[in-house]
């Protein structure tokens, strides 16, 4: 069974974005097994709402350890199972909270071996700084996940007016991307993420 793993910064919309993709290609509820750094594997099941309150929020580093759905996805028809698996989100800085370091450590263990990695950029905050550094985590990924040739951009938030201006910016900053532009809130883009998991199973 292939895995995709989604990787991105803290609170670039995640966790949202595969429980309301899981929503999208059918799944009435999840079972998610969290895989902590120590090793203690726990499955819990939810309704997609559930999932949403429980497992969302506001707080940085919500997700804390790698969080896998086990989806089934039409291919014809046929049904294929795909392990879609939700991460710790990273940063540049070292965190103070070693649970969150060892989270981060995990998410980047898992980048390495995972099958496709679909990394999740936030474009309502695309800042002047944050175009000017070419040393952020999500240059490191861009960079990994090109060399790799099993990677897709999503360009997360774009129901916000913040974001408006920025798809330009983000291909600019990432030209070798498969970018697609995404809601994940509001399931936008949906429709190219399937096909883009469907190609690559």
């Amino acid at each position: 069974m292939r895995e995709f793993i989604i990787v991105g910064r803290p609170n670039s919309g995640k966790t949202m974005f595969i429980l309301n993709f899981a929503a999208y290609i059918g799944s009435k509820s999840v079972d998610v097994t969290f895989r902590s750094y120590d090793g203690l594997v726990t499955c819990r099941h939810f309704s997609i709402e559930e999932a949403k309150q429980q497992l969302c929020g506001m707080a940085l580093h919500k997700t804390r350890s790698l969080q896998s759905l086990i989806l089934k996805i039409a291919l014809g028809k046929t049904v294929i199972n795909l392990k879609i698996t939700d991460t710790c989100g990273i940063a540049e800085k070292i965190h103070h909270d070693e649970s969150i370091r060892r989270g981060m450590a995990q998410t980047l263990s898992l980048l390495r071996c995972a099958d496709y990695i679909f990394h999740i950029v936030d474009v309502s905050c695309i800042s002047e700084e944050y175009l000017k550094d070419s040393s952020t985590i999500d240059h490191e990924i861009y960079n990994y996940g090109v060399i790799r040739n099993s990677y897709t951009l999503l360009a997360n938030k774009i129901d916000l007016p913040s974001a408006e201006n920025n798809i330009t910016k983000l291909a600019y900053l990432f030209p070798k991307a498969n970018a697609i532009p995404v809601s994940a809130l509001r399931g936008q883009g949906f429709k190219e993420v399937k096909k883009c998991v469907v190609h690559n199973i």
